[in-house]
């Protein structure tokens, strides 16, 4: 029995599922049958995570963002291969999308445009890292998503600014993940913003941001009573006088939690006067 001879729909179409990229372009090109199931399965392939190749064929670059239609995931961080031309296409062609990863991407600014306009389900999007992230596409994202992001991730992404973040925290009430470690222009002014405005907030990672202090770690306790995980390591001047109260309420904090007795001693320490050599 040849391999064609199978069912197309119900048995190739979910072998094509398990083959690797390399396979893909091996496969589609043994005959034309091949050639039609390949791309059909493109175009109601719901997952794209192309992150883990070290190595992407550059020719399916060009020819993905044309056949997929129905993602609902699509994941190219790490990856050097789509350019802004491809991602556009992929954003453009596939209405469903809830998932976008650009993580760590070389890309332009206005690689985004056609999310704004076609992907009006998106609920998750992560730019970490991501340097060519602007003030002015931040605040697009706050206007075209109002109450519908649940998952974001700006972190290091030094192109914006606090105000731009405000911005976009203010209208995302639905938010349960917020990811914005290594931003420098962080205060505790975002803090009180973000535990006010985002009442389901379970995550919040905002390690090594040097502005951040104990004030702002109170203020945020008081307001957000949904928080169990909050990132601060890095942060110089957050200590556990702002984090007791938050350990107490069960958040798994990052931060090493010395004893007490040792906190005692090194205060003292830091207190002996110092000789001259």
């Amino acid at each position: 029995m040849h391999l064609l001879d199978l069912p197309g729909t119900d048995i190739i179409l979910k072998i094509i599922g398990y083959l690797s990229p390399t396979d893909w372009l091996h496969f589609r090109i043994v005959c034309k049958q091949t050639y039609f199931l390949v791309h059909e399965y493109f175009k109601y392939m719901k997952y794209l995570d192309v992150s883990h190749h070290q190595v992407f064929p550059q020719s399916l670059c060009q020819i993905l963002p044309l056949q997929c239609h129905s993602l609902q995931f699509f994941k190219v961080s790490n990856s050097n291969g789509f350019s802004d031309e491809a991602v556009k296409n992929i954003l453009q062609n596939n209405h469903n999308l809830t998932h976008l990863d650009l993580s760590n991407s070389n890309l332009r600014n206005g690689a985004l445009q056609p999310l704004v306009v076609n992907c009006k389900k998106l609920e998750s999007i992560l730019l970490k890292n991501c340097f060519w992230l602007t003030i002015g596409a931040i605040e697009i994202l706050a206007f075209h998503y109002p109450e519908a992001i649940k998952v974001v991730d700006f972190s290091g992404c030094t192109g914006i600014s606090e105000a731009s973040i405000v911005c976009f925290i203010k209208r995302q009430p639905k938010l349960k993940s917020l990811s914005l470690s290594d931003l420098s222009c962080l205060q505790d002014e975002t803090l009180v913003v973000i535990s006010q405005s985002c009442p389901q907030l379970v995550y919040l990672d905002i390690s090594r941001c040097c502005r951040i202090t104990d004030s702002g770690i109170k203020k945020f306790g008081e307001y957000c009573h949904t928080v169990r995980t909050l990132k601060v390591d890095g942060c110089p001047e957050v200590s556990e006088r702002g984090l007791s109260s938050l350990r107490l309420r069960g958040v798994w904090i990052d931060k090493v939690q010395y004893p007490s007795y040792l906190l005692h001693r090194l205060n003292q320490i830091q207190t002996w006067p110092r000789t001259p050599l």
